[in-house]
């Protein structure tokens, strides 16, 4: 068959949940994914839940379980299996299959990642994280929010993986769209104070009540008297929780539990203090080891990972003694970090090779409209976010005036996709949204014509 007559070739959509396709249906998933047929496209809504049959542990759900059907106590906090990303598993061993984890937090990329699988000839697999409101204990209008909290987090990163960029992960792999891409953790502030932290899972824990036996709330002089989570977490590694060090007290990645706390924001904007489970510490360490995996695959460099590598390599040896590790442990990773990052090299990553042509020009296949070139800040100050406002409306008048559909992919196409080209901030493209709801303006059916028209296509 032709490109084109594969193009228009009826898809069948394979739709279910993660208990049915990646925990009990997970081998039936596998095969067909690796059978790769161009008409087949599977749509996996990530609940990390079992939903429907009561709240079981599905391999999806996180380490500390949370859900109705989850024992919690002295003897088990969770599940003490690390979380299977089923969209990852796809990355290797099966074929050349078309690969997204993406969600309603970037709704221009997920509308994008639902066209290219489309396109593509083989089969395409969307993991998309979803809300189960009684089972995650939000609210019903929260779905948006807690999807951007979820991959902010790291507790479900964005990322495309498309065979046609090319033949290594590198080219392959896109982690744009995720905050601080070469970082552990996404770096905010509080509301209140303006004072910055790092946005860990455990602070995405904290917004949902599945998770609330893992977090206890504690007064700011007792706080005084436990460990800060980023303190915590430049001891402990991933091998330290496989080999159970983090169970004996006299080991550096000891984790009392309990004993471990975070800021977190209150409903009031204010900074309260939580203290943490040993299963939730656990579960940031695994999150950040399996976000550092997907930053190899991309051929992103990790520069905190290293520098905990080295620091804990003199704590062992004896260069850096124990008091000083646990009382500086974060200042002697900024110290490391500082270090390397002067240096590292100012030299721009090469891009990879564009993507190879379709074989012939007269083939059908869609192609992605090219944004026009517009200037973006590095931060989003007031005077920044009036601008977007500006720009958005102006973008979205226009559509108005000449097409009978408002289109906010268009818009979004242009403000949005340009931006996650130079991995901006995803406050822009956050701001961009509100604007978009503010004028009241949804995506339209026909939104790639209208942009390969505005395009020039």
């Amino acid at each position: 068959m032709t490109d084109q007559e594969i193009l228009e070739l009826p898809k069948v959509w394979v739709v279910g949940g993660d208990g049915g396709m990646g925990d009990i249906g997970y081998q039936n998933t596998s095969k067909v994914i690796l059978q790769n047929r161009p008409n087949v496209k599977a749509l996996m809504l990530d609940t990390q839940v079992y939903s429907n049959t009561g709240g079981q542990n599905s391999d999806s759900t996180p380490m500390l379980g949370g859900n109705d059907m989850n024992v919690f106590g002295a003897a088990t906090q969770g599940k003490n299996t690390e979380k299977k990303t089923v969209a990852e598993t796809f990355l290797a061993g099966h074929g050349s299959p078309f690969v997204a984890q993406i969600s309603i937090a970037n709704a221009p990329k997920l509308y994008r990642a639902i066209l290219d699988g489309i396109e593509y000839r083989g089969t395409a697999f969307l993991q998309c994280f979803t809300t189960c409101q009684p089972e995650h204990g939000v609210a019903d209008d929260m779905a948006l929010t807690q999807a951007q909290r979820v991959r902010d987090s790291r507790g479900a990163p964005e990322f495309i993986f498309n065979p046609r960029m090319g033949e290594t992960y590198q080219e392959a792999l896109d982690l744009k769209g995720n905050p601080s891409l070469e970082r552990d953790w996404y770096e905010t502030k509080f509301k209140a104070t303006n004072e910055p932290y790092r946005f860990t899972v455990a602070h995405w824990c904290a917004t949902e009540a599945r998770f609330r036996n893992h977090l206890k709330k504690i007064k700011k002089e007792d706080a005084t008297k436990l460990i800060p989570l980023e303190n915590m977490l430049v001891r402990v590694t991933q091998q330290d929780v496989v080999y159970r060090r983090y169970l004996r007290p006299e080991h550096r990645s000891y984790i009392t539990d309990f004993g471990v706390y975070i800021n977190v924001q209150g409903p009031k904007g204010d900074v309260e203090y939580r203290s943490l489970s040993r299963q939730l510490v656990m579960f940031c360490v695994e999150r950040r080891k399996a976000w550092r995996m997907l930053q190899s695959k991309a051929g992103i460099e990790n520069l905190e990972y290293k520098a905990q590598r080295a620091i804990l390599a003199d704590v062992d040896a004896g260069k850096i003694t124990r008091e000083d590790f646990f009382a500086r442990a974060e200042e002697l990773l900024k110290a490391r970090l500082d270090i390397a990052a002067a240096a590292k090299p100012k030299q721009e990553r090469a891009a990879p090779p564009p993507a190879p042509k379709s074989p012939s020009s007269d083939s059908g296949t869609m192609s992605k409209p090219h944004a026009p070139e517009m200037p973006r800040p590095s931060t989003l100050e007031p005077a920044v976010s009036a601008k977007v406002h500006a720009v958005v409306s102006e973008l979205v008048g226009q559509v108005r005036e000449s097409e009978p559909v408002p289109m906010v992919v268009s818009a979004l196409s242009q403000v949005v996709v340009v931006r996650d080209l130079e991995n901006e901030t995803d406050e822009w493209e956050r701001t961009v949204q509100l604007r978009m709801m503010e004028l009241d303006v949804d995506p339209g059916n026909d939104a790639v014509g209208v942009i390969a028209k505005r395009a020039g296509k």
